[in-house]
């Protein structure tokens, strides 16, 4: 009767029918780690529930206590992010590696992430790659991806077009979103994308919002490539002030300039500011005021203020 009811709730969450769903793990998760596991996702995800950090880890701590597969991986994503623990990289790679021996996937790829960026171990693009091509034997999309990026950056591997491609299209036919957006950023666009530049940018600030960065920023350099001001201003704000990357003042300036043969007054006057301010770049009064000239010639008002305040009329 309990492994039914249980079925039913998973069955539930599976179709995000959270609302009938809760109360069953609810009442369940003092007894089945199963239910304790789906309990905890609803609380890291705010499914249905206001979003809680400690009660999610809690949660997640019973279901691995209480050998749970999929718990291990997750618990070791709340040491990771430090979402109701404190942050413990070392930790969190030691959950990634006992629930990778269990074959979970989302653990291999953190594991494979970890070797690639040299978080907690030394940086290994080989032992990256390998962990990734062991993926790709269960048609992991997003490992299929990597694969392709990496022949297509020289990164690890030799640089080659054509398996580039190969393996990237590959990734696309498995359903990989990150091939997708690889592709649109390259300037490609796939067929099955049928996604607009304002639905890449919503997406963008929607993974941004839920600390999904390296996902966020890539869809925000689309929408900036595709001259969507918004994005562009984001992108810039994300590197001014270290979202998701390092605060890099130079790049966000460089960000802002690439994008100077728009003719919009918005972006000559964040230029003009940023010269008058020296952020990102020497101070130069002159240049600035080049700058609030052109978007004052557009009849942008914060720009002919601006210009009145540095030269004087």
């Amino acid at each position: 009767m309990a492994d039914n009811l249980l079925s039913t709730a998973i069955k539930n969450f599976s179709v995000k029918n959270y609302k009938d769903a809760f109360p069953i793990f609810k009442k369940m998760a003092k007894t089945q780690t199963e239910a304790a596991y789906f309990l905890g996702l609803m609380y890291f995800y705010g499914y249905y529930v206001n979003a809680d950090d400690t009660q999610a880890f809690k949660l997640f701590k019973k279901a691995w206590e209480g050998l749970y597969p999929d718990a291990i991986y997750m618990l070791g994503v709340c040491y990771e992010e430090g979402r109701g623990t404190i942050k413990d990289l070392n930790q969190a790679f030691e959950l990634y590696q006992a629930a990778g021996k269990n074959e979970s996937q989302l653990a291999l790829l953190k594991i494979a992430k970890f070797h690639e960026d040299g978080i907690v171990v030394e940086k290994n693009l080989k032992t990256a790659i390998e962990f990734y091509v062991k993926l790709t034997k269960y048609n992991n999309a997003y490992a299929m991806y990597k694969i392709g990026s990496f022949y297509l950056e020289g990164k690890g591997l030799k640089k080659s077009m054509d398996n580039a491609y190969m393996w990237l299209n590959k990734a696309l036919a498995a359903g990989s979103v990150e091939a997708m957006n690889y592709f649109r950023l390259l300037g490609s666009k796939s067929k099955t994308d049928i996604r607009t530049t304002q639905d890449i940018y919503l997406a963008a600030k929607s993974h941004l919002q839920r600390r999904e960065f390296e996902t966020g920023l890539q869809l925000m350099e689309i929408a900036a490539k595709e001259n969507h001001l918004p994005a562009i201003f984001d992108l810039e704000a994300a590197y001014r002030e270290g979202i998701g990357v390092e605060p890099d003042l130079d790049q966000a300036f460089k960000i802002l300039l690439k994008f100077k043969d728009l003719k919009r007054p918005e972006l000559y006057y964040r230029i003009g500011q940023k010269y008058e301010n020296g952020e990102g770049i020497s101070s130069s009064y002159i240049k600035a005021a080049a700058f609030y000239e052109l978007a004052a010639k557009l009849n942008y008002e914060p720009a002919k203020t601006a210009l009145l305040e540095i030269r004087g009329y």
